[in-house]
């Protein structure tokens, strides 16, 4: 690891997470798990994300919120952990992301987002793509479901973020394939499953023992 390219770009890492309200995040743990348990779920992966976060990351850590940040859970998050608050802006997914994109690579040249959907995400490949990026090169850490959980950027590419089929298996085919033609390289983390659904809840908690609490 290279301590001097970490001095040089410090990345900005952005957590992207919606409020952990019942009935309005992880709708697809339903109907395995009532509403109010799904939204605890949530709480638990957004709180064991920022502390992954900020136990790893070397670069300044913002938990962008959704619909805001003004959430009791982030703000607690903010109050415990030092990580500072932002709301997501933008019509649809891409474009929210490619704020908070920009906003980081305004502060730090560089700059990185990470969903709250994997908290098994070990603290050596965020340091790797730290490294990466304190380097000036681009990350993309693959889901297995066709996503991204991680993606980081040390130039402003909008062009990956528009006419991209969010929250469909067509977004990393169709964000590599895009790159490709732009001639965009992206270093590429280990795939992960992200947790969406119950099956994906089981199967990441069978090598990750703290998600075991929410087994039915």
């Amino acid at each position: 690891m290279s301590v001097s390219s970490h001095i040089l770009r410090q990345p900005q890492l952005a957590l992207f997470a919606r409020q952990p309200v019942a009935g309005q995040t992880k709708t697809r743990l339903q109907p395995d798990y009532p509403p109010v348990r799904a939204a605890e779920i949530a709480a638990y992966l957004i709180r064991a994300t920022a502390e992954l976060a900020v136990s790893s990351w070397p670069g300044d850590v913002y938990l962008y919120g959704a619909p805001d940040a003004e959430h009791p859970l982030f703000r607690e998050l903010a109050r415990d952990l030092g990580i500072a608050l932002a709301a997501q802006r933008g019509a649809d997914l891409g474009e929210r992301m490619l704020n908070a994109l920009r906003d980081g690579l305004a502060r730090r040249n560089a700059a990185a987002i990470l969903g709250c959907d994997v908290p098994h995400c070990s603290w050596d490949l965020l340091d790797q793509a730290n490294d990466w990026l304190a380097q000036g090169r681009n990350v993309l850490g693959p889901t297995e479901d066709g996503g991204y959980y991680f993606i980081g950027l040390s130039c402003d590419r909008p062009e990956l973020f528009t006419d991209i089929p969010w929250g469909t298996p067509g977004v990393l085919p169709r964000t590599l394939e895009r790159a490709a033609a732009l001639g965009i390289e992206f270093e590429q983390l280990p795939a992960l499953t992200d947790i969406d659904t119950a099956a994906d809840l089981w199967l990441v908690s069978q090598d990750f023992p703290p998600l075991r609490q929410f087994m039915r």
